[in-house]
């Protein structure tokens, strides 16, 4: 466990003293309730990226689609007589 001091904004503090109490009945759980709220807090991030994972197909590598890019655009500049 690491200890640090935060600032919060009055409000902010506020709230979280008041879940502390209704949850745990103390506000020296105030550290627990800070811990919880941002383990909650990157889950979902990680929640959507599990399920959103493979919903797209790759088509090409990062490699060939440059490649083509830079193909139709060498095109382009031919037809425009751009060298």
């Amino acid at each position: 466990m690491v200890k640090t001091t935060i600032n919060l904004e009055s409000e902010v503090y506020r709230e979280l003293v008041s879940e502390a109490v209704k949850k745990y009945g103390t506000t020296k759980t105030l550290s627990r309730i800070i811990n919880e709220k941002l383990k909650s807090a990157k889950k979902p991030t990680l929640d959507i990226v599990k399920k959103t994972a493979g919903v797209w197909k790759i088509k090409e590598t990062g490699y060939e689609y440059t490649k083509r890019i830079r193909e139709e655009s060498e095109k382009r500049t031919e037809k425009m007589g751009i060298e």
